[in-house]
């Protein structure tokens, strides 16, 4: 199937985890440093009674790196509040990038790509390690055709840590999205796996991983994923539809039944592929007599399409032995 077929139209819900909204933010320093000249500023969120999470401001004065959690007892005894410096510095700083990271989603959204690129790059020349002006930059690149400057960005983002949380795992589901449609299966397949490692229990992912299998022609792995999103969830159409549409195939589709059950496979690799076609089946609702029913038609035709490959090859071999007579 081509990486560019309509056959599933499918949009997952819009669960996005969005960032929680804090009591407490300002700006801390260290008391020891309360005199000393180029003293380290931190974004302080209050996460609980307990604890406080700390993000480095950069030069630019944007909160950037990895957070640092401290308890309740060290943030009182080590730091001060600097809430001049987070009123008049910070937070405007702060309110200016996140309005570029606007303007270029607004612009990617739109089409207007150029511009997006404008305002993602300006974005990260102020914080390095934007995640959001990462993905969307390297959305920008993929919309744009420029698969090697994608390539290296999204390599970039395999390496951002604070890209690692579960408010992001929509990013790398739009990411191996896109990556699909162009035809980049491996990091495609890299970033849902990766999203995966975010939240596991996410149907949308599977089914997103199964439909990237299908495309590069794996089906193995096709059924495998789709049969464990319709296990999470039986609910969702589309999943159902496709797994009517790999069973309608697996009966018409004679090079597909060669690639799943060939002579090459051997009869263990054959025996898993029909567990997972009667697992998929089950998992969409289908009776299991039902199920088994359909799976055994499918075994039987693998099983004669391997014995015409085995006959042609007789009849191969002994016209090329009758040749080899003159």
């Amino acid at each position: 199937m081509s990486a560019g077929s309509s056959l599933f139209n499918y949009t997952p819900p819009d669960n996005r985890i969005t960032e929680k909204e804090t009591d407490f933010e300002t700006v801390v320093s260290l008391r020891s440093e309360a005199h000393k000249k180029g003293k380290k500023y931190w974004l302080a969120n209050k996460l609980d009674n307990e604890s406080f999470e700390l993000r480095l401001l950069n030069g630019n004065r944007i909160p950037t790196g990895d957070p640092e959690v401290v308890s309740s007892g060290e943030f009182a005894a080590h730091y001060t509040l600097e809430l001049d410096y987070y009123q008049q510095h910070v937070r405007p700083a702060m309110d200016q990038q996140e309005a570029r990271l606007k303007r270029g989603e607004d612009h990617r959204g739109q089409g207007e790509l150029y511009s997006a690129e404008a305002e993602y790059t300006e974005a990260l020349e102020v914080d390095e390690e934007n995640v959001r002006a990462t993905f969307g930059l390297g959305l920008t690149y993929l919309e744009k055709g420029d698969v090697e400057r994608a390539q290296e960005v999204f390599a970039k983002v395999l390496q951002l840590k604070s890209a690692f949380q579960t408010e992001h795992k929509h990013m790398f589901n739009d990411f191996g999205i896109s990556m699909r449609k162009s035809g980049m299966y491996r990091e495609a397949l890299q970033y849902y796996n990766r999203g995966v490692d975010l939240d596991s229990t996410d149907e949308n992912l599977f089914f997103n991983i199964a439909r990237t299998h299908f495309e590069a022609g794996d089906w193995e792995n096709c059924i495998r994923y789709l049969t464990m999103c319709l296990e999470k969830n039986r609910g969702i159409k589309e999943a159902q539809k496709f797994c009517r549409y790999l069973i309608k195939k697996t009966g018409e589709d004679e090079t597909m039944l060669r690639e799943m059950g060939g002579v090459d496979k051997g009869s263990t690799l054959r025996s898993d592929i029909l567990n997972l076609l009667r697992k998929m089946q089950v998992a969409a609702g289908v009776e299991l007599d039902d199920a088994i029913e359909k799976t055994h038609e499918i075994r039987d035709r693998m099983i004669a399409l391997e014995a015409e490959d085995i006959q042609l090859k007789e009849i191969e071999k002994d016209l090329y032995n009758v040749d080899a007579d003159f």
